[in-house]
């Protein structure tokens, strides 16, 4: 007998929904990666914004209940450390005056929240709750207080994406703390799980590192400004050609863990910025 309470219909609107859903997987599939991203821009834009938006509240009340004791933490540490610096920092301005040097440049840079979702490419990409009307661009720096994120992959009006380290499409300039070596990380997978962990490449036989050692951004390729901490080196692998050293690099962020980060920005047009300006983090 027919069902006349309507779950006929509702059962035949599911299955629309779930074909539409999967038509518009299967063209992000296929699609080159440009065009996918502006197909996911359009649907957070429009079909998808309420549950967009029902998730930013849902990350804001997560860290408003659960990271308070946290960000209390991190706020007396770093009230620490503005007066453990403030001594050098006003030397550094007295040495800068002595040999005619000018102020330090300063970076602008915007806060954001970091919106997790349930899928396997958590961690991948992640989303943020700024966007164009924030001052964010395409390929601007993502860092937090530990060090680099990755960069900024597409950006909507209100909204944002990252493409994290641990991405494959990731790579970055890299020196170490001293200065003398210089070198290109990439994500690899480690171990029969699968580890994620960066590889630090183009190291010449000739040159060695310790575990321990320190690796910074160089400034180098346009993307990332230089002296930003990635990581530490924590083992060596052997070259199949034996033309480099392949070094281990144990990255300071966990995106998985990241609540809030910081995207270092360009100025607006009018040469303000939008919001959350501050120096950079050294």
């Amino acid at each position: 007998m027919r069902d006349y309470g309507g779950r006929d219909a509702a059962a035949a609107a599911d299955l629309l929904v779930l074909g539409a859903c999967v038509v518009v997987a299967l063209l992000g599939y296929v699609l080159p990666r440009p065009f996918a991203a502006e197909v996911v821009t359009t649907l957070r834009q429009t079909a998808l914004r309420p549950a967009v938006a029902l998730r930013e509240r849902a990350a804001r009340d997560r860290i408003s209940r659960f990271a308070l004791a946290g960000i209390q933490a991190s706020r007396d540490s770093l009230a620490l450390r503005v007066m453990r610096d403030s001594t050098l920092r006003r030397e550094n301005v007295a040495l800068r005056r002595l040999v005619g040097l000018g102020e330090a440049t300063t970076m602008p840079w915007v806060g954001g929240a970091v919106l997790h979702q349930p899928s396997a490419t958590d961690g991948l990409t992640l989303s943020l709750n700024v966007g164009r009307e924030d001052g964010i661009h395409q390929f601007d720096p993502v860092l937090t207080a530990d060090g680099l994120l990755g960069y900024i992959w597409s950006v909507a009006a209100q909204s944002s994406v990252v493409l994290t380290w641990m991405h494959p499409d990731f790579g970055a300039s890299a020196v170490t703390a001293d200065g003398a070596i210089l070198g290109f990380v990439q994500p690899v997978s480690v171990g029969r799980l699968g580890h994620p962990m960066l590889e630090l490449r183009g190291v010449a036989l000739s040159d060695s590192l310790s575990d321990g050692a320190e690796i910074l951004s160089s400034g180098l390729g346009g993307v990332f400004p230089g002296q930003i901490p990635i990581g530490r080196i924590v083992g060596i692998e052997p070259d199949p050609l034996g033309y480099e050293r392949l070094y281990r690099v144990a990255p300071h962020t966990n995106p998985g863990t990241i609540s809030h980060v910081m995207v270092l920005t360009t100025s607006t047009e009018d040469g303000s910025v939008a919001t959350g300006t501050g120096e950079s983090p050294p």
